[in-house]
């Protein structure tokens, strides 16, 4: 079932019971005064109410449980895909461009991460291998010394020589303030507004990364620093990102309060793609494969019960 945002907004007003969650009460778009005709030539109501074949559809979108969302850009394209969950059904909408398209899942989304196969890769194999948490602070100066490195490694391959990846403070801080829009700190910034660290802070900030074993001192180059091999080699192979996904999860945790949880991939060919999920303690940064990044999709649409409120 297809349902234009002017219709989606006419039918709150059909439902008796509606949350925060639901895309009945989300959806901002007024009305234009044509829904109930075009609703009633959709099939959707009869006489002013739901035709039992709606009913069933939509009823679980009303006042859902638990809900989330998936948004993957491309070069060439954007998918949005959400899932509602109510009393243990799952229920699909989908952004067509014009509005959205509404399909019955019954218990997982399965079905959602098939079709993703031109998107994401089925290999189990990834170029690099780590996992850790960080301030929020100190995962956007990891990001722009992985900027960095891929910065010279691509000036590198342009010029056939050889490049130093070591880099000193000011380096940083000039790779944070430089405004490299295909750099993973300026990602991390403009869809997680996490602002740039001070200069102030960076001697502290490297501390905590020396201390996580994310960077060392450059040999030969007193002052400066180099990333550990792992990251390093994230670096030199994660050259262009092409895709960007956000994942995020929500769920009603009292009297119109909601819990959410909120992940950002940044996908770099068939076997590079790093994750920064947002929690507690800063962001957990994970490299993933791409059957990794699947299941972790999985889970997202699988809409998941938090654990704690």
């Amino acid at each position: 079932m297809q349902l234009s945002p002017t219709e989606i907004t006419y039918l709150a007003g059909v439902f008796d019971n509606v949350n925060p969650l639901s895309p009945f009460v989300n959806n901002k778009k007024e009305p234009e005064g044509s829904e109930a005709r075009t609703l009633a030539d959709k099939g959707v109501l009869q006489a002013g109410r739901l035709t039992a074949e709606a009913e069933a559809l939509l009823s679980p979108l009303a006042a859902p449980d638990r809900c989330a969302r998936m948004v993957l850009q491309k070069p060439f394209c954007l998918l949005e895909k959400y899932t509602y969950r109510t009393n243990g059904r799952l229920t699909l909408a989908e952004s067509d461009g014009s509005g959205l398209v509404i399909t019955a899942l019954e218990e997982d989304a399965a079905p959602v991460v098939e079709v993703l196969d031109d998107f994401v890769s089925h290999s189990a194999v990834k170029t690099a291998r780590f996992q850790l948490i960080l301030p929020a602070a100190a995962a956007m100066v990891l990001m722009a010394c992985i900027d960095l490195c891929r910065v010279r490694a691509l000036g590198a391959y342009q010029t056939g020589g050889s490049v130093s990846l070591a880099f000193r403070p000011e380096d940083i801080v000039g790779q944070l303030t430089g405004g490299f829009v295909n750099g993973l700190a300026y990602g991390l910034a403009g869809n997680c507004g996490v602002e740039p660290p001070q200069g102030e802070r960076l001697p502290d900030l490297l501390r905590t990364l020396a201390e996580a074993g994310c960077i060392e001192p450059a040999e030969g180059e007193e002052g400066s620093y180099k990333l550990t091999a792992e990251y390093l080699l994230f670096a030199r192979s994660f050259l262009i990102y092409d895709s960007l996904l956000l994942l995020e999860a929500f769920q009603l945790t009292g009297e119109n309060k909601v819990a959410a949880s909120f992940e950002l991939v940044f996908m770099s060919g068939m076997h590079d793609n790093i994750s920064l999920a947002l929690g507690p303690q800063g962001f957990e940064i994970t490299s993933l494969s791409g059957d990794e990044l699947r299941g972790r999709i999985r889970e997202t649409l699988d809409c998941p019960a938090f654990t704690e409120a």
